[in-house]
């Protein structure tokens, strides 16, 4: 996040106990110096927690760990937290960074004014005495109740801790944006002498368990499974029943190596699990909610989280890449250019740029992947709907930074029609396109996108040649493609394109006259997958080509909507120029969303959608800068149904791209189902509407108009289960909006309208859902007052109050799936 206006600097000063405490006004930390320790983290609350900063956490971990090869860890079953370089870490200083207006920063800010956070830096150093391989020490568990795991602190405490340049300084920086109860953190590295690291957390975090009163028995931990068409499958069990099993640490003291671990490989960042979870630690008696935390890895390539045992209480951890799991490993230290574009880090001499001799120094340091976590009392859905704040705080600062916050309001409110799914599925050719132009200014969307295959000279052969993305020379007639935008715009719509911009197929021409340097290699050749080659974003001609590309195509078209898709891989990384295949693929993921920035500043008022073969990269460092997310290729709408009904733990309302592809011969239910899968998030329409009566078009009419409203209000909505976390394999699946407020006061009848998409796809007529006494739920798609006339099959459903609190909705077909989306008030 970057800051605007004036903002006051301040030095921490630690009080009598070597605390201090910083945060927002909603968030707050707390955290704990010493001479002979690490940073740790004794307190942390959030919106509606109290006492969780007063009451000192038993057993907090280092606030960040640091894997050097030359030291390694202090446990090799827990390599990556129980570092050496981490333990030998000690306080230097802090500064606080305010936003102007210091504690009454909490407005939101102006209309495109950059959003100001709260910053808080804590800078660690270990000298290089203290950073020497040596043997563990084995402390007597009857006396040291850490079990020894700490026995680094015993030789390292006697270093000073004076930062000089003889060691390494490390840099934990916090930010937290004004009324949310989110923090977002990362760490810097530096180090004059060589010095090479294998992982360096983003986040440490120590539970408040103690100030909750909550235990790790009672607990319940969220994560998010996901696969090619089955994304968002989001579970939650007990701790206890994971890997976190009970070793008995009273006769087995010390850190349990117990770790619940999700991880992802290379650039498909979300391809197998969600860079996201989160904790909802509960009261031991009762087992209900004390607080919940909920945290996501913001990086568009490799990561890993884990939630662990402390002696006692839970730490979480996340990292962006690290060595040994996805070969990342980087050496600290001065570069030396070696003149062919090619550098070395050397030895250095200790004076980091000091002295006059050195003034022009440049150092090979680390800047970890951001991480960010909402913490609130209450369940998971609480933490949830900070995690949406968060979200959309970062949304919104990065919009402000690039200097597109008007263009951003702007594409909020967009309906994009997409020829692709369950429709021409990449084969446009005019004389299909035609009536499906038509079609969808009938019913009136704003953009109207050109799936894959508008390039495609040879009739279905472009997978292996696609780069050039020059026009089609026979699917569009003789007035070619410039004819066809033409069309789209005079019927009232703006022109989308899909590309995929980041590949060049084996046999594209660009293949040959591209330099090797362009692409990802690895050995000394270019690294394949699938039949294409992919570009290195570190290289100016791979970026000069992508921009040329876009520019081209926006100059030309007038192309208003771009969908970004990524269906081909490159591994674990690229070893040019890079100490390892791993950093090479680090920096491109950077260089990628640096581009991306570019391309934002220069055109911002072009919509882009970001693709990943469905929803395999919906990561926050990609979504912070795009408006769309596909959230799947699925083709079934039953199985849309659950992606769509947990799409919100992973993505905003306000960018999930939830097909609708509503199709004349579906039954009036089926068309119901598909549209209502779309209308809380993004209606991203597909389906041949060419094909539609009126009474078809008129419902898919109803759904739009539905959707805009929703889409008004969406800003001030977060996502709601109200009868739990959904099961991707019930019969059941619920999932709606409803305003912030309601998440955080127990009084709903003064905090407006909610909204709530029910499926029915199998099983019982009926299912029964909490509502408080007061609150009246009506349903409002399809309208209960144009049904007859636009859904004649799809009768309402029945709704009956059976106690104060519980309501029972009945399908009106149970032989058929169906849905419907009913409002709260």
């Amino acid at each position: 996040m970057t800051a605007a206006g004036q903002r006051a600097t301040t030095a921490v000063a630690v009080d009598e106990q070597g605390r201090f405490t910083w945060g927002n006004g909603v968030v707050s930390m707390t955290f704990q110096t010493s001479d002979d320790k690490p940073v740790t983290l004794v307190g942390l609350s959030g919106r509606g927690m109290s006492g969780s900063t007063t009451v000192v956490q038993r057993d907090p971990r280092p606030i960040v760990e640091v894997l050097a090869t030359g030291t390694g860890s202090n446990d090799n079953r827990q390599p990556l937290i129980m570092t050496v370089a981490g333990s030998r870490l000690r306080f230097v200083g802090a500064r606080i960074v305010t936003p102007e207006g210091g504690a009454n920063a909490g407005d939101q800010p102006s209309h495109g004014e950059p959003i100001a956070p709260y910053r808080l830096e804590i800078t660690q150093f270990a000298p290089y005495a203290a950073l020497q391989p040596g043997g563990r020490e084995f402390d007597n568990p009857a006396i040291d109740p850490t079990g020894g795991a700490s026995s680094a602190d015993a030789t390292a405490s006697t270093v000073p801790t004076v930062p000089t340049d003889d060691g390494l300084t490390v840099v934990s920086v916090f930010e937290a944006c004004p009324n949310v109860s989110a923090v977002r953190t990362f760490t810097t590295l530096h180090s004059p002498r060589r010095l090479p690291i294998e992982a360096v957390s983003s986040l440490n975090l120590t539970l408040p368990m103690d100030a909750g009163d909550a235990t790790v028995d009672a607990s319940r931990i969220f994560w998010g499974d996901a696969a090619w068409a089955v994304e968002n499958d989001w579970h939650s069990a007990p701790l206890r029943d994971t890997a976190v099993r009970d070793r008995n640490q009273i006769i087995n003291p010390g850190e349990s190596s117990s770790r619940f671990v999700r991880s992802s490989s290379s650039t498909w960042s979300t391809g197998v699990h969600e860079p996201a979870g989160i904790i909802e630690a509960r009261h031991d008696a009762d087992e209900t909610p004390a607080f919940s935390v909920m945290w996501q890895i913001e990086h568009n390539g490799p990561w890993e989280w884990e939630v662990g045992e402390n002696d006692p209480g839970l730490h979480i951890t996340a990292y962006g890449p690290e060595y040994r799991d996805h070969q990342w490993v980087t050496t600290l230290g001065s570069v030396a250019d070696n003149g062919d574009g090619s550098h070395d880090v050397g030895t250095g001499n200790g004076n980091a740029g000091n002295d006059d001799d050195n003034a022009d120094t440049v150092y090979n340091d680390v800047i970890s992947v951001p991480v960010s976590f909402a913490v609130a009392a209450g369940d998971w859905q609480q933490a949830t709907a900070e995690m949406t704040l968060q979200r959309r705080a970062l949304r919104a600062a990065k919009a402000a930074q690039l200097g597109r916050s008007q263009q951003f309001e702007h594409t909020q409110g967009l309906v994009v029609y997409n020829d692709y799914m369950n429709t021409l599925f990449g084969d446009p050719r005019i004389e299909k396109e035609l009536p499906l132009i038509e079609g969808a200014a009938k019913v009136g969307a704003d953009i109207f996108c050109i799936d894959a295959g508008w390039y495609d000279s040879t009739d279905g052969g472009w997978w292996d040649m696609v780069g050039e993305w020059l026009p089609s020379t026979n699917r569009f007639g003789d007035a070619g493609m410039a004819g066809l935008a033409r069309t789209i715009r005079d019927a009232g719509m703006g022109l989308g394109l899909w590309l995929e911009p980041e590949v060049i197929g084996v046999k594209s021409p660009l293949a040959a006259t591209l330099p090797d340097d362009a692409f990802f290699t690895r050995h000394g050749v270019r690294v394949c997958d699938s039949g294409r080659y992919l570009l290195d974003f570190r290289s100016p001609a791979a970026r000069e080509h992508v921009t040329r590309t876009v520019d081209r195509l926006i100059d030309e078209f007038d192309v208003k909507f771009f969908k970004f898709d990524y269906n081909t891989i490159p591994g674990v990384g690229t070893d040019r120029d890079a100490e390892s295949a791993g950093a090479g693929l680090l920096d491109h993921c950077r260089a990628y969303l640096d581009w991306l920035d570019d391309l934002r500043r220069r055109h911002p008022e072009v919509m882009i959608e970001n693709c990943g073969s469905g929803a395999m990269r919906a990561d926050y460092a990609q979504l912070s800068r795009l408006d769309l997310q596909s959230t799947s290729d699925q083709c079934d709408p039953l199985i849309y149904a659950a992606i769509a009904a947990g799409a919100g733990l992973t993505i905003l309302p306000e960018q999930q791209g939830n097909w609708g592809y509503a199709q004349q011969e579906m039954d009036d239910e089926t068309a119901v189902l598909t549209l209502a899968s779309g209308v809380l998030g993004r209606l991203y329409l597909s389906g041949f509407i060419n094909r539609m009566d009126e009474t078809r078009l008129a419902l898919v009419r109803d759904a739009i108009a539905l959707h805009r409203r929703i889409l008004a209000e969406q800003q001030s909505l977060v996502p709601w289960w109200p009868a739990g976390l959904p099961d991707f394999n019930g019969d059941w699946l619920v999932a709606g909006l409803r305003p912030y407020a309601a998440a955080v006061t127990a009084d709903e009848a003064t905090v407006g309208t909610s909204y709530v998409t029910v499926w029915r796809r199998a099983g019982e007529s009926s299912i029964d859902l909490p509502l408080s006494e007061g609150r009246e739920i009506t349903q409002i798609f399809p309208d209960p007052q144009s049904v007859t006339n636009h859904a004649p099959n799809a009768r309402p459903w029945t709704v009956t109050r059976l106690d104060a609190g519980t309501v029972r909705l009945t399908a009106a077909d149970t032989a058929n799936p169906s849905a419907r989306i009913f409002a709260v008030r």
